[in-house]
């Protein structure tokens, strides 16, 4: 019975065109789909640094943060992101996923309001599922949706706004002036989910320095070390009393076991060279621009928003699985996006580019999709 179920579940996710597998891309592949954005994930002077400094780190944490696995380089990467991001104090833990679920679930109580974009990531919609939080969720990007439906609100408490900087399936930018703005008004706390703006936006610091604001006691700014800056982990940066609560009440670094000290080396050595080259982040948007504009010159409908993500929606699952097809066998990858990832109906590519990725590699893109499209 149990078997079949799921048997029936996948066949159905067949038919739909949304079955997924698991691929290992082939070396002379040129990836098109990866948020290793400043070409850090396998920097050549990081790896030459991690072996010379290996004998000294041990290889797990072996333990959770507040038992016995808070080491001194997860310190030193903490105090390294508290000064990145302008902030007093903050708390490194396994990933971005983690980090959302733990932080919302631990701050928001059940008399508070929460509101949250249409289009936040997975791991914000699933963290906001824990509180018992009044929810209102509003349009993409609409500030002006966002205050009506806060002058509904029903519950009395601390009320909380919740945004990613960057919008990981659009490649577009919140409008954290305005935002800021209506928090300030409400006294509402501001959280910014800055997975693909660390790096990026702001002259790397983010999406709150990319608008020329400051960090606050309200405003707390998450992040993680999986994309720009080409490691894995995850950040929240805050006020000291704001992590100090987070490293007692967040249950998602509390119950698991803290990340590798080899991980957190690299983490730190690639923060070191993204701040310290600022070409990689440069190039990568003029890259991305390029790219925009050569695929609107082919009559593709896309949009330069300023950020490495480039969507190409095609609407139709089964299209969006042709064409990734299609470019895999002239030796690109580009993943077919479809729900529940996005809303159903919006399939799409979703490009990403890299600082690795030359203009001879993004020219060849634009000819085997204007190829495909003729």
């Amino acid at each position: 019975m149990f078997t079949h179920r799921l048997k029936e579940e996948l066949k159905s996710l067949k038919e739909q065109n949304m079955y997924r597998n698991l691929s290992i891309l082939r070396e002379n592949i040129i990836d098109f789909s990866s948020n290793d954005y400043l070409g850090l994930k396998d920097c050549k002077k990081t790896k030459k640094q991690l072996c010379q400094k290996i004998d000294t780190l041990q290889l797990g944490s072996g333990a959770s943060l507040l038992v016995s696995g808070y080491t001194k380089i997860q310190n030193q990467l903490e105090k390294h992101l508290s000064n990145l991001k302008e902030t007093q104090k903050c708390i490194v833990v396994g990933s971005g996923y983690l980090a959302n679920i733990g932080m919302l679930q631990a701050l928001i109580k059940k008399e508070d309001t929460v509101l949250s974009d249409e289009l936040n990531h997975a791991s914000i919609i699933d963290g906001l599922k824990l509180t018992k939080a009044e929810k209102l969720i509003y349009k993409h990007k609409n500030t002006k949706d966002l205050e009506t439906k806060l002058k509904t609100r029903k519950n009395k408490g601390q009320i909380f706004i919740v945004t990613d900087g960057v919008f990981s399936m659009e490649g577009d930018i919140a409008p954290l002036d305005d935002i800021y703005k209506i928090s300030k008004k409400y006294d509402a706390v501001l959280i910014i989910d800055d997975a693909h703006a660390t790096g990026i936006l702001g002259e790397g610091k983010g999406t709150l320095f990319h608008f020329g604001l400051k960090p606050e006691e309200n405003i707390i700014q998450m992040g993680t070390l999986s994309k720009a800056v080409g490691s894995y982990g995850a950040f929240i940066c805050a006020s000291e009393v704001v992590i100090e609560y987070l490293i007692n009440k967040m249950r998602t670094a509390i119950f698991t076991t803290a990340l590798s000290p080899i991980q957190n080396y690299i983490s730190l050595q690639n923060l070191q060279i993204m701040q310290a080259e600022p070409h990689r982040r440069l190039e990568v948007l003029q890259k991305a621009k390029y790219l925009a504009e050569g695929l609107k010159k082919a009559r593709f409908k896309v949009t330069f928003n300023g950020t490495p993500i480039i969507p190409l929606i095609v609407n139709e699952e089964k299209k969006a699985i042709k064409i990734r097809d299609f470019l895999l066998q002239n030796n690109i990858f580009l993943q077919a996006i479809r729900p529940p990832t996005v809303p159903k109906g919006t399939s799409r590519l979703r490009i990403t580019i890299s600082y690795k990725h030359s203009y001879e590699d993004i020219e060849k893109l634009l000819s085997l999709l204007t190829k495909f499209q003729t």
